[in-house]
């Protein structure tokens, strides 16, 4: 029986988060009611929400990542059964214990039977990051990528390029424990952009496709997005991907005399549920692991000092997830 109220952490107004007792949403004819069975926290795009967007009008359920089941379905929705296990992408009200999701405004998918309560959150961002390779096929001319940025968005696009088939893959982050894990995850080479020489650079193979996946660039001197373009090849692709809150500096004439040119990543819904299809397909054989990216798991009572740690300490965790506590 699915109660009147439930808990969810609230964005009050920017900066201010509380968990409190709301209404259970009540849906539309167009959607479906899921239960949630676990959410997890968006290293990239919770922490500008956070302290505000102009996107998002608070107050409102924080949160995006989440995995559930369905309890309830409007007359109107098609494809999707009452007690299916479902991820999708994007609907905000994550954090809660019901959430109320558009599949006609989503890709939504059901979830692969080998995932566990804990992977199947991540799918969100799964099918997030691959966004920024979906219609960026390795071909003739196109078989060597590089990911500035390592965190989870950017360790699943490692693991996304591998199973397109580019031949090379190589990593910039900060961070020691990263780049190791994106070396086992499948890149061939990382670097730490804080060590970075013009001798260096010069040394690092041209890729034909540079992938943005960097949040605030923290680092003094030249911006990275500058030293990242110089080891793009003449005429390669880069690739928009991340949401630095501070905005992304780069220089325009390094952009510009290596005749680069730049594109976002997918966000046309009908190519994204279609290729969603496919990434699902990766993650479901083993191509695409889920479980190596999860470093913490917390109750959604504890979600705020988690949540604290993220933004103090980015280095120390990679996926987190929230489960409530009478949950399995």
């Amino acid at each position: 029986m699915i109660p009147n109220t439930m808990m969810a952490w609230v964005l009050n107004s920017p900066g201010v988060l509380q968990l409190k007792e709301v209404e259970v949403p009540r849906i539309r004819e167009d959607q479906v009611l899921i239960e949630i069975d676990r959410a997890c926290i968006c290293n990239g795009s919770d922490p500008g929400i956070f302290h505000g967007h102009e996107a998002y009008q608070t107050p409102l359920i924080f949160g995006h990542e989440a995995s559930g089941r369905i309890v309830k379905k409007g007359k109107r929705v098609g494809w999707f059964e009452l007690g299916q296990r479902v991820c999708w992408w994007f609907e905000a009200g994550a954090f809660a214990q019901y959430q109320a999701v558009t599949p006609g405004n989503t890709a939504m998918f059901q979830v692969p039977v080998n995932l566990t309560l804990d992977e199947a959150p991540v799918m969100e961002l799964v099918l997030a990051a691959c966004r920024a390779l979906m219609e960026v096929r390795p071909e003739k001319g196109r078989r060597t990528v590089s990911i500035c940025g390592l965190g989870p968005s950017g360790l699943v696009l490692v693991q996304y390029a591998r199973a397109l088939g580019y031949e090379h893959i190589i990593g910039w982050d900060l961070y020691e424990t990263r780049r190791n894990l994106a070396l086992l995850l499948g890149a061939d080479e990382v670097y730490d952009p804080a060590w970075m020489t013009d001798g260096q650079l010069q040394d690092i193979p041209e890729s034909d496709v540079g992938v943005l996946m960097m949040g605030d660039d923290c680092l003094p001197g030249e911006p990275t997005v500058t030293a990242f373009m110089r080891t793009i090849r003449t005429g390669g692709l880069v690739v928009s991907y991340g949401h630095p809150e501070g905005g992304c500096r780069f220089s325009p004439y390094v952009f510009q005399a290596r005749n680069l040119w730049m594109k976002g990543p997918v966000n046309d819904m009908d190519v994204i549920r279609r290729r969603g299809e496919e990434v699902i397909g990766m993650v479901t054989d083993g191509r695409i692991k889920i479980e190596p990216l999860i470093t913490h798991r917390v109750y959604f009572e504890n979600f705020l000092p988690a949540f604290e740690n993220v933004l103090e300490h980015p280095e120390e965790q990679i996926k987190v997830i929230l489960k409530w506590r009478d949950q399995q």
